[in-house]
């Protein structure tokens, strides 16, 4: 089984006690601990009583596996449910899942914690093939997610933003959901007693760009033809962990605004109305302006080409990646630059 986001929000409003095994996994590694967590909390009512509640990681399983499986059998000395959690899970782990599939799961649940895996994984397929099992993929936070979010808790604090504010943090949070807490709850303590609504100065102190700085880092100096930013900010967000399907999605992103508007210009609508109208936010449309600088719909147009076939080559060549993509943002940089 495989829970979307509103069934897994419906399952810890009102856990389903036949459901034993879950796996949190995805490029979001905030969200699968936010998540690993909650699932956790539907079994204990604290994750302090090592009674109810063990914390194993992978890394410390390989000289002794069969901890795994007795703790899973492990009765609580106090009665109720247990909970074993098990953290850093990758492929490797899934012969180690498989010898516990038939363990004796009445008083215990499993969550296992794992990072940004395929679908069609081992992993994932073991678990998801599963009667007790759930699988819980953790993508990057979309534009209402990170709405929801930013409601959550500045309506908790009593607080508000104004349109320019809250557009602010839908582009600036979402890489990472404990990023996006730990940046929100910075603005609340910043604004402390003063309950007037943030505005857009408020955020650009407070909140950084958290979610993917070296990432929109590289989208930025690609399109601009800035190369050696360009490859700075690579090595540094593919140093962190960041995917080669990130940078090619968020590119792609811009690219379809930035194409939008250039066919709007080459019409004769004036620049300033073609970015209102290609639904580039207006704090990034002196940034955009010096993309678009003289370059016409198909400019954009080949650009896009270029990212859409190495994302294409990225999921069907069996070639490297990171080399894939290093590639295409460097010929949209170098386009760029040369013009």
């Amino acid at each position: 089984m495989e829970f979307k986001t509103p069934q897994f929000s419906n399952f810890i409003k009102s856990p389903d006690k036949s459901l034993r095994i879950f796996l949190c996994y995805g490029q979001d590694e905030g969200l699968v601990r936010e998540r690993a967590k909650a699932l956790c909390l539907t079994a204990v009512e604290a994750l302090d009583d090592p009674f109810c509640y063990v914390e194993l990681a992978t890394s410390g399983l390989s000289d002794d596996p069969a901890r795994l499986m007795d703790e899973i059998g492990a009765i609580s000395m106090m009665g109720g449910e247990r909970v074993v959690r098990l953290r850093g899970a990758s492929n490797t782990t899934t012969n180690l899942i498989k010898s516990v599939l038939d363990a004796d799961y009445s008083n215990t649940i499993l969550v296992v914690e794992a990072g940004d895996l395929r679908k069609d994984s081992s992993l994932v397929k073991t678990v998801k093939a599963e009667k007790i099992g759930v699988v819980i993929p953790c993508y990057r936070d979309k534009t209402q997610d990170v709405t929801a979010l930013v409601r959550e808790i500045l309506g908790a604090a009593g607080l508000t933003t104004d349109t320019a504010a809250s557009e602010y943090l839908r582009q600036n949070l979402g890489s990472d959901r404990a990023i996006s807490r730990q940046e929100l709850d910075k603005l609340v303590l910043y604004m402390g007693n003063d309950k007037r609504v943030i505005n857009l100065e408020d955020v650009r102190l407070m909140v950084g760009d958290s979610s993917a700085e070296s990432v929109f880092d590289v989208v930025d100096a690609a399109l601009l033809g800035n190369l050696p930013i360009l490859e700075k900010s690579l090595n540094k967000a593919f140093f962190s962990g960041e995917s080669s399907i990130t940078f090619l999605r968020l590119i792609q992103n811009q690219l379809k605004q930035l194409h939008k508007a250039a066919s709007f210009i080459d019409k004769g609508i004036s620049a300033s109305d073609a970015l209102k109208k290609s639904g580039i936010p207006f704090f990034n449309h002196q940034k955009a302006q010096s993309q678009l600088s003289r370059r016409g719909a198909k400019h954009f147009a080949t650009c896009l080409d270029i990212i859409l076939n190495a994302e294409m080559d990225c999921k069907t060549t069996g070639n490297p990646d990171e080399a894939i993509c290093r590639r295409a943002l460097l010929r949209i940089a170098m386009a760029n630059h040369k013009r």
